[in-house]
């Protein structure tokens, strides 16, 4: 029973197309109608073409635009990090320098001090 609804099912999809292929190919109402759906198609698949490359212009356009942009920012990190350790640089310089400069006064304050001390016990 089960092959028999099937086999009645595909006889009647074929007869439906059959119906269909004749009233689109046999008849001029049928043939002025695939033309219409002919041109419709032109129509769409031209559309489409057209779509696919002002996108496909834009999308090249956006990857170039994100390029240049990566590449600026990655020059400004860059550039910020040579600042920063010419900063770093500088103050490490500084403070060295005024460690040494603090280091010699306290030798030279010592000195006078040691000076001063023998200074004294000779006198006494």
């Amino acid at each position: 029973m089960k092959n028999r609804n099937g086999l009645v099912a595909f006889a009647l999809l074929g007869l439906a197309v059959g119906t269909a292929a004749y009233y689109l190919l046999g008849t001029e109402d049928g043939k002025k109608t695939l033309d219409k759906a002919n041109d419709g198609i032109k129509d769409l698949t031209k559309s489409l073409k057209e779509l696919s490359k002002r996108e496909a212009k834009k999308a090249s356009r956006l990857a170039k635009e994100a390029k240049e942009d990566l590449r600026e920012w990655k020059s400004k990190a860059k550039d910020a990090g040579r600042d920063v350790l010419n900063k770093v640089s500088e103050k490490t310089s500084d403070w060295a320098n005024k460690a040494s400069d603090t280091t010699d006064k306290i030798a030279r304050k010592t000195e006078d001090l040691a000076e001063k001390a023998k200074s004294e016990i000779s006198k006494a």
